[in-house]
C-alpha cells in the first residue's frame, strides 16, 4: 500500500501532543510513530512536577481542554508522547470519523489498557472502559466537563472512568511505549505512593492487545442489556 494511501486523517480541530520540555527525545519519537496523520500536531510543553506528576499530568491535560475551549473547537486529539501508533486501514478510518460526526462523543480513545469492552450498533466502534490517556479524542462538552475539573488525588484516567461514558475503535489503534524504552514518571510516582508496581514492557502491551476480543466476549450481556445507549 501506497503512503497516500495510509494516510490518515481523523475529524479534528486540533491535535494536541503533551510532552516534558527537556525530553525532545519523546517529541523525535511522536513524529515518527504518528508520521502517517495529516493532522498536524502542537505540542503543550509543560515543566515536569517533580512533587507529583500524576497532578503534573491531571493539569495538563485539563489545559488542553482549556486550549479548545479558547479556540471554539469542536473536537480536539490528545496525545501523550509515549504513545504508539498503528496506522489503520481507511475503512477502520472512516468508521471512526463517521462515528464521531454524527455521535460526537464526548470521550473517543484510540487506545487505551483494557478494562471493559462490549458491542454496539457501529461496525469498528465499542463502548469501553479503559485506562491511559496516550491517545483520546474529546468533544467540546468533554472539554467543557474536563476543563471544569480539578485534581482531587486521583489520576486522569481514573477520572474519566468515574466521570465519562467513553468509546473506542475496535481495534485499538494506539498504545504506549514499552516502559524498558522509556521510563514513566507517573508509574514511579505510583510505585512510591501507592503501592502500584506493574512494568508496562513489551509483553504487557501485546497482551493488552490481544485482550480485546476476550472483553467482548466476556461482556456480551451489557450489549444485550442495551448498556450501550
Amino acid at each position: 500500500m501506497s503512503s497516500a494511501e495510509k494516510s490518515v486523517y481523523f475529524d479534528v480541530d486540533k491535535v494536541f501532543c503533551i510532552s516534558i520540555k527537556n525530553r525532545s527525545d519523546r517529541r523525535d519519537s511522536i513524529i515518527k510513530e504518528f508520521s502517517s496523520i495529516k493532522n498536524p500536531i502542537e505540542f503543550i510543553l509543560v515543566d515536569r512536577n517533580k512533587e507529583n506528576p500524576e497532578k503534573g499530568c491531571y493539569d495538563s491535560h485539563v489545559h488542553c481542554a482549556r486550549l479548545a475551549l479558547k479556540h471554539n473547537y469542536k473536537r480536539v486529539l490528545i496525545l501523550e508522547d509515549d504513545a504508539t501508533f498503528f496506522a489503520p486501514e481507511q475503512k477502520q478510518v472512516s468508521r471512526i470519523n463517521n462515528f464521531l460526526r454524527i455521535r460526537n462523543p464526548s470521550l473517543f480513545y484510540l487506545g487505551g489498557m483494557i478494562g471493559r469492552m462490549w458491542l454496539i450498533p457501529w461496525p469498528g466502534v465499542v463502548r469501553c472502559r479503559l485506562t491511559g490517556t496516550h491517545a483520546y479524542i474529546l468533544s467540546r462538552k468533554g472539554c467543557q466537563k474536563l476543563a471544569s475539573s480539578k485534581y482531587e488525588g486521583i489520576a486522569i484516567d481514573s477520572y474519566f472512568c468515574r466521570k465519562f461514558k467513553a468509546y473506542s475503535c475496535y481495534p485499538i489503534i494506539s498504545q504506549q511505549q514499552p516502559e524498558s524504552i522509556i521510563s514513566s514518571d507517573i508509574m514511579d510516582y505510583r510505585d512510591l505512593n501507592k503501592g502500584s508496581k506493574n512494568l508496562k514492557d513489551e509483553e504487557y502491551w501485546k497482551e493488552n492487545f490481544e485482550s480485546q476480543k476476550k472483553s467482548l466476549k466476556k461482556n456480551w450481556a451489557r450489549t444485550f442489556l442495551l448498556r450501550y445507549l
